[in-house]
């Protein structure tokens, strides 16, 4: 059968490789792609990577929807993946489908791209992949909107020098500063969530921060954010007490029900 017709798999990430765009986007093995621009997609790899090539040629971007862990995300590509893919099999394939058919789709233009990085705590920073005016207007409320408390008092402290050895020397201060920022934001909250011993975890597209917190969640249950709508995850001591609850209900006898001899 043709590629270009519709097949009964999806395809499946069976390795990474190494500096592939797959890579750049945080995929994983097992990692499996079920839609481009929302559509179900069963045309196999080749035909994949032909679309996927296209978009870059023509500098467009596209919407791939990433299956991992029984949890759907979307992720916004502009160039092939670059890494080798298996099969799913039938059942796979019609189960997926279903599921699919459930999930709640979104234009491009709906969609903002987010990073997410994480500590061995499970403590989450999810940013906003695109730049902020903040960081190039006022620099501390950026950084307070960002609440890196410590680089805005190091910032505060700084222009307080600067102004009381000359004016004209905080206002150019001032000026390299906000350039800097909005031109390198991004890197600097990357930076900065590293020296808090955070790395990269996930790179996907959702139309709001508390839609990628719940994105976030779904992945990884005990994930934990210092500002978010979502309840505080459930602690192993918490689970714990449940699993004794349930065994302390399951040892009372109902005096109404029969006792079996």
């Amino acid at each position: 059968m043709a590629e270009e017709k519709q097949n009964n798999f999806l395809v499946k990430i069976d390795k990474v490789r190494k500096r592939s765009y797959a890579g750049f986007m945080l995929l994983k093995q097992d990692d499996i792609v079920v839609a481009l621009n929302n559509q179900f997609y069963t045309f196999g790899e080749k035909k994949l990577t032909e679309e996927l090539k296209d978009i870059k040629k023509n500098n467009e971007k596209a919407i791939l929807t990433i299956l991992r862990e029984n949890v759907f995300f979307d992720i916004v590509v502009n160039n092939s993946l670059g890494c080798k893919f298996l099969t799913t099999n039938n059942e796979e394939t019609e189960k997926i489908k279903t599921d699919f058919a459930k999930k709640e789709n979104y234009d491009l233009e709906e969609l903002n791209e987010y990073v997410a990085m994480r500590d061995i705590f499970r403590r989450y920073d999810v940013f906003d992949n695109s730049n902020s005016l903040l960081a190039g207007i006022f620099p501390p409320a950026w950084l307070a909107y960002n609440r890196k408390w410590w680089v805005l008092l190091l910032f505060i402290l700084m222009s307080f020098m600067l102004i009381s050895i000359n004016i004209f020397m905080f206002l150019l201060g001032w000026v390299l500063t906000s350039v800097y920022c909005y031109q390198a934001q991004l890197n600097l909250l990357f930076s900065f969530s590293m020296l808090e011993g955070k790395v990269f975890t996930l790179k996907f597209a959702a139309k709001s921060i508390d839609e990628a917190h719940k994105t976030v969640r779904y992945l990884d249950p005990k994930s934990k954010f210092l500002f978010s709508k979502l309840e505080e995850p459930q602690t192993e001591d918490e689970n714990k007490d449940e699993n004794k609850d349930e065994k302390k209900n399951e040892n009372i006898v109902n005096e109404k029900q029969e006792a079996l001899v």
